[in-house]
């Protein structure tokens, strides 16, 4: 195949609809025993049209027609009056999106995707455990463990255009991909922080959040997964009085080396570092910053802001996007 294939958008006209209700109820069956439940129902219709003056698809339209039942249930426990205990468990749907099923773009040199009209939701099946303690109001830890079991995720694999792996895209041979219907995928973690009032005017705050996620191949096989992110955390020193409130904070993230990319991103060696055998991987990054403000009058407030003032150069994972440098904001607000 051959011909002028750089539009980015092919679709004539489409039209995206929702429609959803939900009931949320709250029932203390003791007075530090509380069960929370819900229920919703979305829909969504999709129809999209595709235009083939410029790419012959197989395919004039997209029609989706997608509906499902989601809910949750849990409670909240206090043993005591400084210590809670939270578990709840829930049920996701997502279904495609015109974006998901009708893009075309250049995603790597020497791949392409491609639309693909059939599609369906993925679900998810998410609980988490969670614990507080709070230390005479002066300490409070907190942390959560949390599991997602995610069926028909949607991913971007190899595919096939025309019966052909590859065609010719923007005077290029490449590789044919498409958002697909993975067969399932699971994401775990933990989360744990942490509060501590040290003087009626300082106090600290910080919070660690650890991600592994898999999700299976063509084969079967278990890989990482694109959309778990790498150990992120932060950490805050706030002064406050009746006037000036300042945070001086530390956000870091971690790294994902080669060995866990995913496929995906392993393909996309360009937007990563190199480790020291040659490999695409993200390096771990981190930025200090701080934040001020100050009430001058009661309808007056100046803001400050020092972004990444040591001046780091990092790209968020999977970006592939650097950063800011050092960045100054300064702003006022009045109040009428």
């Amino acid at each position: 195949m051959s011909g002028p294939y750089s539009q980015y958008n092919k679709r004539k006209y489409s039209t995206w609809q929702t429609l959803a209700a939900y009931l949320n109820s709250e029932f203390k069956s003791k007075p530090n025993f509380t069960w929370l439940a819900g229920i919703r129902y979305s829909h969504v219709w999709i129809n999209a049209d595709f235009d083939t003056t410029f790419y012959p698809f197989p395919f004039d339209n997209a029609d989706l027609n997608n509906g499902a039942f989601t809910g949750n249930i849990g409670f909240s426990w206090f043993p005591k009056a400084d210590l809670q205990f939270t578990l709840n468990g829930a049920t996701g749907f997502r279904a495609p999106n015109i974006d998901d099923i009708g893009k075309v773009f250049d995603s790597e040199p020497g791949s392409v995707v491609v639309p693909n009209p059939d599609l369906k939701p993925e679900y998810a099946y998410n609980a988490e455990f969670g614990v507080q303690k709070n230390f005479k109001d002066k300490l409070v830890l907190k942390g959560a463990a949390y599991y997602t079991y995610l069926i028909d995720a949607l991913v971007r694999r190899d595919y096939l255009f025309n019966g052909e792996e590859e065609i010719i895209y923007n005077g290029e041979l490449s590789n044919v991909q498409a958002i697909q219907n993975a067969s399932n995928a699971y994401v775990y973690g933990l989360e744990v922080g942490l509060q501590a009032f040290l003087s009626e005017n300082f106090s600290i705050m910080s919070n660690l959040t650890f991600t592994e996620g898999t999700e299976e191949d063509e084969n079967g096989n278990d890989t990482p997964a694109r959309h778990a992110p790498p150990t992120f955390a932060d950490f805050h020193l706030v002064w406050r009085n009746q006037r000036l409130k300042a945070d001086l904070f530390l956000n870091y993230n971690g790294e994902i080396s080669f060995e866990n990319l995913a496929i995906s991103e392993i393909n996309k060696s360009y937007i990563y570092a190199k480790d020291t055998n040659g490999n695409p991987y993200s390096p771990s990054w981190y930025t200090l910053n701080l934040r001020s403000q100050y009430q001058i009058a009661d309808p007056l407030k100046l803001t400050f802001a020092i972004e990444n003032f040591t001046n780091q150069r990092y790209r968020p994972y999977s970006s592939g996007i650097t950063a800011a440098g050092i960045n100054f904001i300064l702003g006022a607000s009045f109040r009428f």
